[in-house]
């Protein structure tokens, strides 16, 4: 993929069920990653990948929600590296089937925070780096449902429609600024733990992992340069 190889990409939820295999994904293409993760046993997984001891991987623990800890992350990737390239924002989460009536104020704030919230400040700190060094990628993940909200699942769905939101303003203050923005929207991701939820499904019609990776990929390659200020929809098989 043209402009990768040597890119240094700041990737959070890395160890997730998506995040690992886009990980994979851009340290294949050969570039520089930055993995962020919540927790010690997120970060056994991380050490699994296929390049275990490769100096282009680079494991942070940080949680995206707090700012000292975004701050830290992002230090801590420039310090390295003396650069940031790409910021991919993979890390977000979902609590669905609860009617608006029955919605808890603690499920609303913790729906805004790991989704929209962390979206905001990883966004502000790679801003001031790309801004000072005239150039960067940043690569946000809201959802099908922040357009097609559903029954059940009106915080989730009002983050993710939030880092649309927050992708465009972001996009039109960086216009002509060297630095593209966009934001990707997947419909359910063929992962285990959904097709443990809803065994019944058509996993077929899901999306793959590997496929919105290969959409990430491609978004923060040169060939995407012309891309900006985009919600790209990556709903599956219709």
């Amino acid at each position: 993929m043209g402009g990768i190889p040597g890119k240094i990409t700041l990737i959070t939820g890395a160890a997730g069920a998506l995040g690992m295999v886009v990980t994979r994904s851009f340290l294949r293409a050969e570039a520089q990653v930055v993995a962020a993760y919540r927790t010690d046993q997120t970060q056994d997984a991380l050490v699994s990948l296929d390049h275990p001891d490769a100096p282009e991987l680079m494991a942070v623990k940080a949680d995206v929600t707090k700012e000292k800890d975004v701050d830290r992350l992002f230090q801590s990737a420039y310090d390295r590296f003396g650069r940031i390239d790409a910021l991919v924002n993979l890390a977000g989460g979902y609590i669905g089937d609860i009617p608006l009536a029955q919605l808890e104020e603690q499920t609303w704030d913790h729906m805004m925070a790991i989704n929209l919230k962390s979206c905001f400040l990883c966004c502000r700190a790679a801003l001031r780096h790309m801004l000072d060094q005239g150039s960067g990628v940043i690569i946000n993940t809201a959802s099908r449902g922040a357009v097609e909200p559903y029954s059940g699942a009106a915080a989730y769905s009002v983050s993710k429609a939030g880092v649309i939101a927050l992708t465009k303003a972001i996009a039109e203050e960086v216009r002509g600024k060297q630095i593209n923005v966009n934001v990707i929207l997947p419909g359910t991701i063929d992962t285990e733990v959904n097709r443990q939820a809803m065994p019944k499904a058509d996993f077929d019609a899901w999306v793959s992992p590997q496929a919105i990776a290969d959409l990430i990929l491609f978004l923060a390659s040169d060939e995407a340069r012309h891309i900006h200020g985009a919600a790209i929809p990556i709903f599956g098989r219709p």
